[in-house]
């Protein structure tokens, strides 16, 4: 396959995995097809990430030469999201018996804003009787300062994901970059609408959490690209004390590194990690929470049945493997979804550091790649908009795979 095939597959898998974690799920009865057909663009988007050369980020002085080019769509984005975002919180209140994620974040923030760190994670009298908080500090941490100033914090989650679009745009390359530039920009904006302007399916905006968890992710993404070990250390921190979805790729990475001798980066990495570990969760907040975030796994069996019982549509109108399962079977998914997440990332980067028929580039991308892939399909309750995520990745791997070679400083990872 000659460069511009394999670009030109890239930018087809990439828009195709887009429209379908998004204005495909429109399409009603269709939805278990397009969980299929989104789960093949990510396997073909996956392939073509290892068949392009190495992935590198524009230089300073190309951000800078194009930023005249990209400031009236920077401008247009923050307006639009701005002006749909208040429609979208004012019409929509916090209200725990819809959506009770960022109710109990506001309590935990709460808490801990008067000095109450050994209180964070005690029950919430005033919501479910008693709710266990279960999220991680990550997760929570950001909307302090919202809380603090007694702003709606989900503007915190708008702020996020424009900060996400602007990094992604601002990355595109527009001039001298074919039509790869413009379709970038194309499935930019494409996906910009339908999370602002398309609230009512999905509810990132007025619901959820998810800004903090695409921003880290943005960022770990970017970590891995340029091959910095500290940066993917403190990246892949944050990104795990908010989700789990990419702890399948932790071990791989060190293989990675260990396979070709890399032994400094293993080391920086493995102890940035530990740090982040022992400073953002275990001396803060004790071995009790710990306890508490191990047990949680196997508590997501019930509430995948619970959600089956009363809210089936969640499984039938988003993405997701778990719909072919059923309500009876949601122990063996669960079982799944831990073999798979862990598994799959691991066989693949056993298989490509022993296989030497192949040359193949931006395997710790990929493997990054693929472990959300298989996560997201598998995950218990699919919930439409933890899909996005993925959707970020993507922009970013895109972006960093379909920039010209050019002058100037530049961020690049080698081929591994």
């Amino acid at each position: 396959m000659n460069l511009n095939s394999g670009k030109n597959l890239l930018m087809v898998s990439l828009a195709a995995e887009t429209y379908f974690a998004s204005y495909g799920l429109l399409l009603g009865k269709q939805t278990a097809v397009v969980s299929i057909l989104y789960l093949l663009a990510g396997l073909v988007f996956f392939f073509s990430i290892m068949m392009l050369p190495a992935a590198r980020l524009p230089g300073l002085y190309k951000l800078k030469k194009e930023a005249i080019w990209k400031t009236p769509f920077l401008l247009t984005m923050m307006v639009l999201a701005f002006i749909t975002s208040r429609y979208w919180i004012e019409r929509i209140p916090l209200d725990p018996d819809f959506a009770d994620m960022l109710p109990v974040m506001k309590v935990m923030n709460e808490r801990f804003l008067h000095g109450n760190l050994k209180q964070v994670y005690d029950p919430i009298p005033e919501i479910w009787h008693g709710i266990q908080p279960i999220y991680l500090p990550a997760m929570w941490l950001p909307y302090g300062p919202a809380i603090a100033c007694q702003a709606d914090m989900r503007w915190v989650t708008v702020c996020l994901v424009l900060v996400s679009f602007i990094v992604i745009l601002s990355l595109i390359q527009l001039k001298g970059n074919k039509y790869y530039g413009y379709g970038l920009l194309v499935i930019t904006a494409f996906l910009f609408w339908w999370i602002f302007a398309r609230n009512d399916v999905h509810s990132l905006i007025s619901m959820s959490e998810e800004g903090v968890v695409i921003f880290y992710f943005i960022l770990l993404t970017l970590a891995i690209i340029s091959g910095n070990p500290f940066f993917m250390g403190i990246t892949a921190s944050l990104c795990l004390f908010s989700r789990y979805s990419m702890i399948g790729w932790l071990i791989p990475c060190l293989l990675l590194f260990i396979a070709h001798r890399d032994y400094r980066k293993a080391i920086i990495f493995s102890v940035t990690c530990i740090f982040c570990f022992l400073f953002l969760f275990l001396i803060p907040f004790g071995f009790k929470t710990l306890d508490l975030m191990i047990a949680l796994p196997g508590k997501y069996i019930g509430f995948a049945n619970h959600v089956w019982e009363y809210s089936a549509e969640v499984y039938w109108l988003n993405l997701g493997l778990a719909k072919f399962f059923g309500p009876n079977r949601m122990g063996a998914l669960h079982k799944i979804l831990l073999m798979v997440s862990f598994g799959i990332p691991f066989i693949f980067m056993c298989f490509v550091l022993l296989q030497k028929k192949w040359k193949l580039h931006n395997v710790n991308l990929a493997c990054f790649k693929l472990s959300l892939l298989v996560f997201y399909q598998f995950i218990d309750v699919p919930y439409g908009y933890l899909f996005y995520t993925c959707s970020f990745v993507s922009l970013v791997i895109a972006v960093s795979l379909l920039t010209q070679v050019h002058t100037g400083f530049s961020v690049h990872s080698s081929s591994i």
